[in-house]
């Protein structure tokens, strides 16, 4: 049996048909020669349609290796050294790793719990604001690994509050939750402090393409200047991009499983107290789980080859991060998972999972 790598949230259904045939059409040229964007006045083929799906100038528009390269990027330009980023508590290490780079402190504002959910508190982000007055502000959304979205009226709110920083919105897991764009035009627009950072590799499971995006407004246009490349772009991650963004419905059907899944996963582990399903509007979800039922899934977990995340950080010792995979594997996974929760004499042994 293969492994199976539910741990980095990947694409376990893999890109559209689309993007396979840009493989085999590829030629000569496409690893050959750079490419002549720049000749019609743009910075590439995908940030004018990004532009235009978006309807900001294709000046807004930035591409980076991955999303990854782009925040890195943004701190590095906006955090002086001493400065600092103030960063979600429950977050990405990676947020924190930048800083170090840059010789910036780490300042944190709360992700607050609520029931089977986490949501970010105006309240919470303001007084962590005031407290460090930061260089730049982090706002993951959806975040990683808690999996809630920042309600606009909550951004609106830390935005107004905010306007004397420089504020990074990463939205690497948008769409999966809805894909709507509607609301970054008006952002970059309203408040030009605002850099917004997306990636191929989530939704359009593009993660070994390494292909991301920023957007910002006419305030930015140093920082896009900084990260535009005067002989271009990879031809074939272009051409990969842009078959992407010509399969929505691919991409809406792989998003409506997901979301099935995500609820099958809450409807049966509904009821037991030794695990929480929390609610996520990214392609993955985490659990809280009791320690022994932890110790019995681990090993069942290994005995199938699946390997996920289990966090050794303080604030989620207790936690695992499931990458959502194909509909059998997210299968085996809830069935591993009510075999363990049975094996602690809590379960009622009915925990086989049909497809």
């Amino acid at each position: 049996m293969d492994s199976i790598y539910l741990d980095r949230n990947e694409s376990q259904y893999g890109p559209a048909p689309a993007c396979f045939e840009v493989l085999r059409r590829a030629g000569q040229a496409e690893l050959t020669r750079y490419t002549r964007d720049f000749d019609r006045g743009v910075k590439s083929r995908v940030t004018e349609r990004i532009a235009a799906e978006l309807g900001v100038p294709e000046r807004a528009v930035m591409l980076g290796y991955g999303a990854e390269l782009l925040l890195k990027m943004a701190v590095h330009r906006f955090v002086p050294r001493d400065g600092k980023l103030l960063v979600p508590d429950a977050s990405w290490w990676y947020y924190r790793a930048i800083a170090d780079e840059v010789g910036a402190a780490t300042g944190t504002y709360r992700i607050l719990r609520d029931g089977d959910r986490f949501r970010y508190d105006a309240a919470a982000i303001i007084e962590a604001y005031d407290t460090h007055r930061p260089s730049a502000v982090l706002i993951a959304s959806p975040n990683n690994p808690t999996g809630n979205s920042i309600e606009p009226d909550v951004l609106r709110a830390v935005l107004e509050h905010m306007r004397d920083a420089v504020v990074i919105i990463d939205e690497a897991y948008w769409g999966y939750a809805s894909t709507d764009n509607s609301h970054v035009a008006r952002l970059i627009e309203e408040f030009d402090n605002v850099v917004i950072v997306r990636s191929f590799s989530k939704y359009y499971g593009l993660a070994g393409v390494r292909m991301g995006y920023a957007v910002a407004g006419d305030r930015f246009a140093d920082f896009a200047a900084y990260t535009t490349l005067f002989l271009g772009y990879q031809q074939i991650a272009e051409n990969l991009a842009l078959a992407a963004l010509d399969s929505p419905e691919y991409y809406a059907a792989i998003a409506r499983r997901i979301e099935e899944d995500k609820q099958m996963f809450h409807s049966r582990l509904a009821g037991y107290a030794s695990v929480t399903s929390y609610r996520s509007d990214g392609n993955f979800l985490l659990f809280r789980i009791a320690p022994a039922v932890s110790t019995a899934l681990r090993e069942r977990l290994a005995s199938r080859k699946i390997t996920v995340k289990f966090f050794s950080e303080p604030m989620f010792i207790d936690h695992m991060r499931l990458s959502l995979g194909t509909s059998e594997q997210n299968a085996l996974v809830l069935t591993s998972m009510l075999e363990a929760i049975d094996s602690t004499n809590e379960g009622s042994n009915e925990y086989s999972v049909a497809i």
